[in-house]
């Protein structure tokens, strides 16, 4: 695909802004981009983690013997950034335990074992279509979609009804980039759906009241630019009230991340530490946008996914789509991949994801991309595997390619020498993780993975400052209560002095009031007899 084949038009327009640096790896893409989609035979079995999102996991409402069936709800998730998980296909619960899948560090998280159903293994029946969206509030819409599970498919797992809540919100920009290696999901889902992606972008655009909507996409992906024009064209003419249009830029990793999409789009860099709806501007995933039509328009939960198969181990490399729970193992099996010639397996994009050694790991909502590559004695082998490196150079390569304008060598020194509040101050969660620095770096240093540990660590850190902050608090007010219940027996006691004092005064006074009452009756007594006595009898 070239990039003089495009025709910009009043649809069509060329980026108004770049951003620094980048990187032109080898794109492989064509390993899979060819191919319509697909649909993988469904396994026997599921294993579906019940936190498949960046929130807390929810609650498990169903319990082991159950019979599920397809769509039906297994996690009923409230938190803010937590997100419900349904079941993919009818089945029964045979387990609910802690099964490894796929935590770089190895943990093992809670999940849902199904035993599928063989005779009633059929996908998820959508209701006819509710065409009234138009008509729905926000919040109605937004609760579907909260309801449906749907979270960001580029791979970040944020929730989509707290995304679109943002406000307030003048342009959404979808971003079907897809800058990174091997990965073709989005670029076949619009070559094949560009209605229904649109169609989840004017349903996104209504509840946050964009007044614009821009496809942001690379000039790789010709066909998917052309056959997205003429839908946009298409719908043009039936009064669509969302200007629509497309923005291509040059073919460049990383240009799909967040911040470089903004930059490239409008010409500004998002500041420091804002989010994109400071500027007015919310971005959503292609993939993320077709589960949200689907949600609204045959309220279907999010229970699979397009999934790019790819890796010079497969013959029948494309994109699939797979159920939520459909382990790597299963899908070696179908696809009759070489186990002996397969070490690992990359989880994602080559750059960004990770490698995996056990394949029993499951398909999640994060699961974009899997790579099946025979080992390659000229691959850059942190890409598969830890590997001792050379020391740094002091080249400045990476400084060179870093899109978010990082000093990668001054953070790599600061996390190798364990300096936290120095690493930090240096813009280290400014990173995005793309992964341009490593491969560029001559030594190859996993410079990636020296970010991700030192962003654990600090995390780490403040939360136990948090607990610790909050110990002290407790600590204080413990300290505080029991001061003021010392005080307020003591006031108490005080009190009680003083009224018993007064007490006996006012007895004492009593007492004293009573003699004298005595003394003045008995002196009127006497009175009374003196004047008697003193009176002369009649009688003599």
């Amino acid at each position: 695909m070239k990039k003089n084949t495009i025709q910009f038009d009043e649809i069509i327009q060329p980026v108004e802004g770049k951003f620094h640096g980048g990187i032109h790896p080898q794109e492989f893409k064509t390993l899979s981009n060819d191919r319509p989609i697909e649909k993988v035979n469904l396994p026997q079995q599921l294993i579906i983690p019940i936190q498949q999102s960046i929130g807390d996991s929810g609650k498990i409402i169903v319990s082991v013997g159950d019979k599920i069936s397809s769509g039906q709800l297994l996690v009923d998730n409230n938190e803010v950034f937590g997100a419900n998980i349904h079941s993919p296909l009818c089945g029964e619960i045979t387990a609910i335990k802690p099964q490894y899948i796929g935590h770089p560090s190895g943990m093992k998280q809670l999940a849902i074992s199904l035993k599928v159903d063989s005779k009633t293994i059929t996908n998820f029946k959508a209701p006819s279509p509710q065409p009234d969206w138009k008509n729905s509030s926000a919040e109605d819409l937004l609760k579907q979609i909260k309801a449906s599970g749907i979270v960001g498919l580029g791979g970040a797992t944020f929730p989509t009804s707290v995304k679109l809540s943002a406000t307030p919100i003048n342009t959404l920009i979808v971003n079907a980039m897809e800058c990174e290696p091997y990965i073709t999901c989005d670029d076949r889902l619009l070559r094949e759906q560009p209605e229904n992606i649109i169609l989840g972008a004017q349903i996104a655009a209504k509840i946050v009241n964009a007044k614009s909507i821009i496809f942001a996409i690379e000039d790789n992906k010709t066909e998917a630019i052309n056959v997205l024009s003429k839908a946009i064209k298409q719908l043009s003419s039936k009064t669509s009230t969302v200007k629509i249009t497309i923005k291509v830029a040059p073919t460049k990793y990383p240009s799909g991340g967040e911040k470089q999409t903004i930059e490239l789009i409008t010409g500004k860099q998002l500041p420091a530490g804002q989010l994109p709806a400071s500027m007015g501007i919310l971005i959503q995933n292609v993939a993320t946008l077709h589960a949200v039509y689907q949600a609204i328009i045959y309220e279907k939960p999010l229970i699979d996914r397009l999934v790019t198969l790819t890796g010079n181990l497969i013959q029948k490399a494309g994109n699939y789509w797979i159920p939520f729970g459909m382990t790597i193992n299963d899908i070696m099996s179908q696809f009759n991949i070489d186990t002996s010639r397969c070490e690992r397996v990359i989880i994602g994009g080559p750059l960004m994801g990770q490698s995996v050694n056990d394949f029993n790991v499951p398909i999640t909502k994060a699961t974009n991309c899997l790579i099946f590559n025979s080992k390659d004695v000229d691959e850059k082998l942190w890409l598969t595997q830890s590997t001792q490196h050379q020391e740094c150079i002091r080249c400045s390569e990476c400084e060179k390619v870093c899109p978010v304008e990082l000093l990668p060598q001054q953070l790599y020194w600061f996390s190798q020498s364990d300096q936290w509040e120095n690493l930090e101050n240096q813009g280290l969660f400014d990173c995005i993780e793309c992964g341009a620095c490593a491969y560029v770096c001559p030594s190859e240093i996993p410079l990636v993975q020296y970010y991700r540990y030192g962003k654990s660590v600090i995390r780490t850190n403040k939360n136990k400052q948090m607990l610790s902050e909050k110990a002290k608090q407790r600590f204080e007010f413990r300290e505080m209560r029991l001061a003021r219940a010392k005080a307020e027996r003591a006031l108490k006691h005080q009190r009680a002095a003083e009224a018993r004092k007064k007490s006996a005064n006012e007895e004492t006074g009593n007492i004293s009031n009573k003699k004298a009452a005595i003394n003045e009756a008995l002196e009127r007594v006497k009175q009374k007899k003196a004047q008697q006595n003193a009176q002369p009898n009649g009688d003599q």
